[in-house]
C-alpha cells in the first residue's frame, strides 16, 4: 500500500514556492502558455486618468514596450518615470495593463476605452506583506460628454470554472460567496493543494470581470481580468519568495463549469451556495 502524501503548512509553502519560482525563470510549468497575445493598440497613444474622489491625475504615454507616467495633480505632481509594461485586449476596447511602477509597487488595471472607466489595483510590497489598494478613475481623452459609470463591485458567488494555463498546469476556482473563493491545483506544481481566499471583484462589462486577492500564506497578490464569454483570462502575479520580487503576467483558457450569473448564456446553473 502506497503511503498518501502529507499536506501540511510546510508542504503548502514548498508547493507555493515552486509556483512562484516558475514565474521567475525557465520551468517545466509555463503559466503563460495559454496567455492571450500582447496588444500594441495603445502604442503611440495617451491615457490620462483622473482618479475618483482624489486630486490625482496621471498621464500614461505608451510606446510598444514602455509607458511614460507623469503625475499632473495630487501629492506626486511633477514626478515622472518610464517603465516596461504589458497590455492585453480581453474584449473590444477593454484592456488589461500591467507594470511595476517601482521595484516594490505593482499596477494592474482594467481600462475600457469606450466608456472611459478604469479600475486600478495597486500592490505595495512591505516587510510585513503586500498592501493592496483599488482606485476608480476616468480616462480624460474619452471626453466629458457623458458621465463615467465606474466599474461596480461585483459578486461571482456561485460560479465555478477550470483555468488551464498549459498542458501540465490547471486550477479550479470556486466562488463560494461575494467574499470567498476556493482554488484547487488540478495539475502543476500545486496539484492537490487548495486554499480559500478573500477576493474582490469588479464588473467591467457583461461577462468581463476584474478580480484580485492576496494569498493567505504566501506573500502574493493575484490580479486577473476574466472574459467568461470568450473563455480566457490574463493575470498579474506580484509576489516575494526567498527575498526575490516576482512580477509576471500569466493567462489561461477558462472553462465555466456552472454559474448563478444570468448574464452568462448557455452555462449550467446549479443551486449552489453563494452566500445569498
Amino acid at each position: 500500500m502506497t503511503d498518501q502524501p502529507v499536506h501540511d503548512r510546510q508542504s503548502f509553502e514548498a508547493q507555493g514556492s515552486e509556483f512562484l519560482r516558475s514565474n521567475i525563470g525557465a520551468s517545466e510549468y509555463n503559466y503563460a502558455a495559454n496567455r492571450p497575445p500582447h496588444s500594441f493598440r495603445l502604442s503611440g497613444g495617451t491615457l490620462t486618468l483622473a482618479v475618483r474622489d482624489s486630486p490625482d491625475r496621471i498621464r500614461h504615454t505608451f510606446e510598444d514596450e514602455t509607458v511614460h507616467i507623469e503625475f499632473l495633480g495630487g501629492p506626486k505632481v511633477g514626478e515622472s518615470f518610464t517603465v516596461p509594461y504589458e497590455a492585453f485586449e480581453l474584449a473590444p476596447d477593454i484592456f488589461f495593463i500591467a507594470f511595476l511602477a517601482t521595484e516594490t509597487e505593482s499596477v494592474a488595471m482594467a481600462a475600457d476605452l469606450s466608456t472611459g472607466a478604469v479600475t486600478v489595483v495597486r500592490g505595495q510590497m512591505t516587510a510585513e506583506g503586500i498592501v493592496s489598494t483599488v482606485e476608480s478613475a476616468r480616462i480624460e481623452e474619452v471626453g466629458p460628454e457623458t458621465p463615467v459609470v465606474y466599474h461596480p463591485p461585483f459578486s461571482l458567488g456561485g460560479t465555478r470554472f477550470l483555468n488551464t494555463y498549459a498542458d501540465n498546469v490547471a486550477y479550479e476556482h470556486i466562488y463560494l460567496t461575494g467574499v470567498y473563493e476556493t482554488w484547487l491545483g488540478v495539475k502543476g506544481p500545486q496539484a492537490g493543494q487548495a486554499d480559500t481566499e478573500e477576493y474582490r471583484a469588479f464588473k467591467i462589462a457583461d461577462g468581463v470581470y476584474l478580480v484580485y486577492w492576496n494569498e493567505g500564506i504566501l506573500t502574493t497578490q493575484m490580479t486577473f481580468l476574466f472574459n467568461f464569454l470568450q473563455g480566457n483570462c490574463v493575470g498579474q502575479v506580484f509576489a516575494r519568495t526567498g527575498g526575490v520580487i516576482v512580477h509576471n503576467t500569466i493567462g489561461a483558457y477558462t472553462h465555466l463549469i456552472h454559474t448563478k450569473l444570468a448574464e452568462l448564456p448557455n452555462i449550467t446553473r446549479l443551486d449552489t451556495y453563494s452566500g445569498d
